[in-house]
């Protein structure tokens, strides 16, 4: 940035209303979630578990002796809207870290900006693009990539007895590569069609419906989000398709389940879960005030409670909230061996503050990253809808 640059960035930072900055001794972080749109029926509870996190840490004196700052904003699960959001948080807000990001298109749309600004990314994300994209190592992703979705289904599904597929998806990163996984489990020679996508919104799917079932596959394969697959599988109730259908559990939501009713039966879904063993799991179901169940879990709700205790743990043991330091510090504060195990924030801020090295394990699950900041194992789950519940069906634990 040249001189010129540098002074009418100045001028335009002082001309922001003070109630949209940050007071210089607070840390502002920036929540970016989908309360709206195709991650809607996750979004609210991934920015209610920032919030918590939050509030707790500032009535119990804040991060380095500071408050901490959130701003939120809705991406309506929606790039471009994201990325004036992302706008706004960095360049108004001045934002350290911008967490919560859903689909993968999302956080691949803001990328860009949080790059260039050194400001640490914290997803919910599976395209396999993600890590490709991340030059800076500023990017933490706590959820599986598609490719370990579509392993991990076709592992639950195969072991029913399943012989031939039917498979189409909605094209995005997601679910291409999702697919690619799924394909590998299940064998190409299982597939009685060509694997192909299809376009979010169409106002019909007639075509594409007539295509995946032409052959009569034993199971149709279709991995989307709720609203597309509402439409598809109407579609395939209409042309009297009596196979397998088999979704990821993004698309089967209490908004699906509504809008189809007992049509919805005996439809199979899976899905990556928190451990619901888990002191961390337990601890969250407390403080979100939710009970107990084998069937509904929270996986993206825990996700964020993990995201900003790990964010406000590796700010404090890096004793700065510049990007780097910060992402350096996720490594330090959730990977290795040989460290006390903590399942809170209150639990490593103390640990921290008593000079020991620690490991927080999530509520989502054991926060450990790869190199490339990819969360390394979930627990996937496979359910059934039976009478307009998910029951859950059968388990992989990593």
């Amino acid at each position: 940035m040249n001189r010129r640059s540098f002074l009418a960035a100045s001028t335009a930072a002082l001309l922001v209303p003070s109630f949209l900055r940050a007071q210089e001794s607070d840390i502002a972080i920036g929540s970016l979630t989908p309360n709206t749109g195709g991650g809607a029926p996750f979004g609210p509870n991934i920015t209610a578990a920032h919030k918590r996190v939050v509030d707790a840490v500032n009535a119990a004196g804040g991060i380095l002796g500071r408050q901490v700052r959130l701003f939120q904003e809705n991406s309506e699960t929606n790039p471009e809207t994201a990325v004036r959001a992302a706008d706004k948080l960095i360049n108004v807000n001045g934002v350290c870290a911008i967490v919560g990001t859903f689909s993968s298109s999302v956080t691949l749309g803001v990328m860009p900006k949080c790059q260039a600004a050194n400001v640490v990314q914290m997803c919910t994300s599976s395209s396999s693009d993600i890590p490709v994209a991340d030059e800076k190592g500023l990017v933490f992703n706590f959820q599986p990539l598609s490719p370990i979705w579509g392993r991990a289904i076709g592992e639950l599904v195969k072991s029913r007895g399943i012989e031939t597929y039917g498979l189409m998806a909605l094209n995005n990163d997601f679910t291409r590569s999702m697919m690619d996984g799924f394909i590998e489990i299940v064998g190409e020679d299982a597939l009685l069609n060509e694997p192909f996508y299809y376009n979010a919104q169409q106002s019909s799917y007639r075509s594409e419906v007539t295509q995946l079932i032409e052959k009569n596959p034993q199971a149709v394969f279709v991995p989307s989000y709720v609203t597309d697959f509402t439409a598809v599988y109407k579609e395939l109730y209409r042309q009297g398709y009596e196979g397998t259908v088999i979704t990821t559990s993004l698309a089967t939501g209490p908004q699906f389940k509504e809008a189809i009713g007992g049509a919805a039966e005996g439809i199979i879904h899976g899905f990556p879960v928190p451990a619901i063993n888990s002191s961390a799991y337990k601890e969250y179901l407390l403080e979100a005030g939710l009970d107990e169940s084998d069937s509904v879990q929270h996986p993206f709700g825990t996700a964020g409670r993990d995201q900003m205790t790990t964010l406000l743990l590796a700010i404090e043991k890096a004793g700065s909230t510049a990007g780097p330091d910060i992402a350096k510090a996720v490594w330090e504060v959730t990977t290795g061996e040989g460290k006390t195990t903590v399942y809170n924030l209150a639990d490593g801020l103390a640990a921290l503050r008593a000079g020991e090295e620690i490991n927080y394990s999530g509520a989502s699950g054991s926060i450990e990253f790869d190199e490339e900041g990819m969360v390394l194992g979930r627990d996937f789950q496979l359910s059934e809808i039976r009478d307009g519940e998910d029951v859950v069906i059968e388990r992989l634990e990593y």
